[in-house]
């Protein structure tokens, strides 16, 4: 078992295998995000100007707390 996690944890990546695999986790995590936020608008009723445009882009970037926080507050 040590050794199959050793091999796993010694394996090297170039740099663009890194980004690839950050735009293959990145994208299906960006667009959940977007359709997470622009269905739950209600607590940007009253913001206006760039508090608006940063609440909404931390919602695309927290929707996986969000949608904890929503099963819980209900």
């Amino acid at each position: 078992m040590l050794r199959r996690l050793d091999r796993f944890l010694s394996y090297e990546m170039k740099v663009s295998e890194f980004l690839g695999t950050l735009i293959i986790i990145g994208i299906p995590y960006g667009l959940v995000g977007v359709i997470w936020s622009f269905t739950h608008t209600g607590h940007l009723r009253d913001l206006h100007g760039a508090d608006l445009i940063i609440s909404f882009l931390g919602s695309i970037v927290c929707w996986p707390v969000l949608i904890f926080a929503n099963v819980t507050m209900t």
